[in-house]
């Protein structure tokens, strides 16, 4: 079991992981006690909200999730669709033009991969 969630939360600790996969499966902006109240489903030790809101807000932190505030609270949304799209997000944000020439230059090394990025690009 360790070996599964290791590899699920590569990039987020057990409880951030927890919580992307939380908002993911919303798929549309969720309030803390939302994710708080999918997480604590069938849990047998039930998470305080204080702690679901610390995550959350940490996440938003790391731009894995973008908040706004509703009424007295925050809705939060994932910044991207899944773990790679946050990762690509991280060494963008750190790396910049350095990282994105790289994977280009890495693209243009490799045709099935070329021709997958232009057809992404809709540069067919």
């Amino acid at each position: 079991m360790a070996g599964k969630s290791a590899k699920r939360g590569r990039g987020f600790g057990p409880l951030e992981a927890d919580v992307m996969d939380a908002v993911w499966a919303v798929g549309a902006p969720v309030s803390v006690r939302e994710v708080m109240e999918r997480l604590n489903d069938g849990r047998p030790e039930p998470l305080a909200y204080t702690t679901v809101m610390t995550v959350m807000s940490r996440l938003a932190e790391k731009d894995a999730l973008a908040r706004r505030p509703v009424g007295r609270g925050y809705v939060y949304e994932a910044t991207a669709t899944d773990r790679a799209g946050i990762a690509v997000q991280n060494v963008i944000r750190t790396y910049g033009d350095e990282a994105m020439a790289h994977f280009v230059e890495q693209a243009r090394g490799d045709p099935k991969t070329l021709r997958r990025l232009q057809r992404l690009l809709g540069e067919d």
